[in-house]
């Protein structure tokens, strides 16, 4: 696909994802919300999808220290071995996406699901203004999968099917325990998308043995 044609598709998501996460906060995101909150809350169920989900940070910190150990390897002036190009990549698209995570939650200052919304009825954004209860937009478990599965995308086609599927399992989880309106996993899938194809677009050649 050419760099102009795969400019103009990806504009069009950017506009579909926009219009979707409108209608989600006008629409859905609410009703969504307050049903799981009645139907799922506090059944084991909840507990266990809340229990599942707890390990994720430790795939930021592994990104994190793969990235560390690789820089010190290189400085040392040794070379790294051909099987660390896509671990890097994934590990880049991870930690760009947590950082883009961590500055669009504050510029957007969205109120979480819970407690905010289902236990406060606080709803709505408070821009440039986040919090601790303002940090829900967009979803950083769908950016940071969505980041790393989108260079696996590129770069390993037959792990399409699993990462995709990975995917959408985390983001329906993270709506069904209240951590995140669906625009918000909507949004971040968008977000973690992007970065993970302009991870493996601008990525230098690496050193290699």
């Amino acid at each position: 696909m050419s760099g102009n044609i795969a400019f103009r598709n990806w504009l069009f998501a950017l506009a579909a994802m926009a219009v979707a996460v409108v209608a989600c906060i006008a629409y859905i995101d609410r009703a969504v919300a307050e049903f799981f909150d009645r139907h799922l809350r506090h059944t084991p169920a909840w507990v266990w999808l809340d229990r599942a989900l707890a390990p994720l940070d430790l795939v930021v910190v592994t990104a994190l220290l793969f990235l560390l150990g690789c820089g010190t390897w290189v400085i040392s002036g040794r070379l790294l071995g051909s099987w660390t190009r896509t671990p890097l990549l994934c590990s880049w698209a991870a930690m760009w996406a947590t950082a883009a995570n961590i500055i669009l939650k504050d510029v957007f200052g969205r109120a979480w699901p819970d407690p905010s919304y289902v236990q406060n009825h606080l709803y709505g954004f408070h821009l440039l203004h986040g919090g601790p209860h303002w940090q829900s937009f967009p979803s950083a478990t769908a950016a940071i999968s969505a980041a790393i599965v989108s260079v696996l995308w590129i770069v390993m086609p037959r792990w399409r099917a699993i990462g995709l599927l990975t995917v959408v399992l985390l983001c329906v989880a993270v709506v069904i325990t209240d951590y995140h309106w669906v625009g918000d996993v909507i949004a971040g899938t968008f977000l973690g998308t992007s970065i993970g194809w302009m991870t493996v677009q601008l990525a230098p050649p690496a050193r290699l043995c």
